[in-house]
């Protein structure tokens, strides 16, 4: 069982709201707790003016609002300004807050690729898609990194297209698969593409591309068995819902949810 957070100070009557992941703190411990859980995600945009103004107008923390801005106007660093949040909050221990400062400094060393590569999988994991295609994006626009190598370029590629497959963007994801394959050639990846195709495309175009990749026969049977079989087995088991309208609005949120932008 996780320990209890009690709020010391009284709740925000208006939350700030964290854009990139959809969530509303309504306290200064609830910031904390973010920051602290979620260091990856944390970029200027987060720790900007919006945040300084809540915590002036909700928070009623002017002096610490003051010197965060004051900080940030410098040209400050973000460890800095998390640390300095934290510290206003008497929730973590100075152990705690002495590994939070060494996970920093660890991602300092990491390259501009390496630390968007950290936020783009924090967010995919919690289900933005939409967040994490626009930080691999982004990856793919800087300059390749020879030291990084095509390992690394594979995976976001890949990652790339999952996204795009979990927003019906099979067109996108297949591209995206397909040039995760030119840079490593796993087998998984070929079936991904393979699948992303299938699902984008109809029975006839699917064949023809198909056939001028050369992806036929009994290679072909392969990649798409278990496409096939998850195909029979969804059709088996679809039920209208009691309730259309619930699930309806249900599916909107959820899409909602995924699509939120960093």
């Amino acid at each position: 069982m996780g320990a209890v957070i009690i709020c010391k100070r009284e709740l925000a009557e208006t939350p700030y709201y964290i854009e990139s992941m959809g969530i509303r703190v309504y306290s200064m411990e609830e910031l904390a707790y973010f920051l602290y859980e979620n260091i990856y995600l944390v970029d200027k945009r987060m720790l900007g003016v919006r945040l300084f103004e809540w915590l002036r107008d909700e928070m009623h923390c002017p002096e610490l609002a003051d010197r965060l801005q004051k900080g940030a106007e410098a040209g400050g660093s973000l460890q800095n300004m998390v640390l300095t949040i934290l510290r206003s909050v008497d929730f973590y221990s100075q152990e705690e807050l002495a590994q939070l400062t060494a996970k920093m400094k660890v991602l300092n060393t990491y390259q501009e690729q390496e630390r968007l590569k950290l936020r783009a999988d924090e967010y995919f994991v919690g289900g933005n898609y939409q967040a994490a295609i626009y930080e691999y994006q982004k990856i793919l626009d800087i300059r390749q990194s020879d030291r990084l190598g095509v390992e690394f370029y594979a995976h976001v590629w890949n990652n790339l297209g999952v996204c795009c497959c979990r927003l019906f963007l099979f067109g996108k994801a297949a591209q995206a698969f397909r040039t995760s394959w030119q840079y490593q050639k796993d087998r998984v990846v070929l079936k991904e593409y393979v699948c992303a195709m299938r699902l984008g495309l109809s029975d006839e175009d699917f064949e023809e591309a198909m056939e001028l990749q050369k992806i036929r026969g009994e290679q072909l049977e392969e990649l798409t068995e278990e496409y096939e079989r998850l195909s029979r087995e969804a059709g088996e088991r679809l039920e209208r819902p009691a309730d259309l309208a619930k699930r309806l609005y249900e599916l909107e949120k959820e899409y909602e949810r995924n699509t939120r932008y960093a």
